[in-house]
């Protein structure tokens, strides 16, 4: 009687850590994918940042052509 019981609990102490691995691989893919969220989220404002940079210079390029003084057209103007 006490072996019978003894390879039960050592069944179910089996099961219980092959469930806690599940756990805490289940729990490494969840900050894997927090971490990377992150880091692409920083990625998508700075891609953003330089996206407005960049269509500001446009911008004034195409009013400098259009004749209008470099300083004046660097203040961001919108001139309708």
């Amino acid at each position: 009687m006490i072996y019978g019981e003894v390879g039960r609990l050592a069944d179910e102490a089996f099961g219980l850590s092959i469930r806690q691995a599940e756990n805490a691989a289940l729990l490494a893919v969840a900050v894997q994918y927090a971490w990377l969220e992150l880091c692409f989220e920083s990625y998508r404002s700075t891609s953003a940042a330089v996206r407005a940079e960049l269509g500001q210079q446009a911008r004034t390029r195409r009013l400098i052509q259009r004749g209008v003084l470099p300083s004046i057209a660097a203040q961001e103007l919108h001139i309708v």
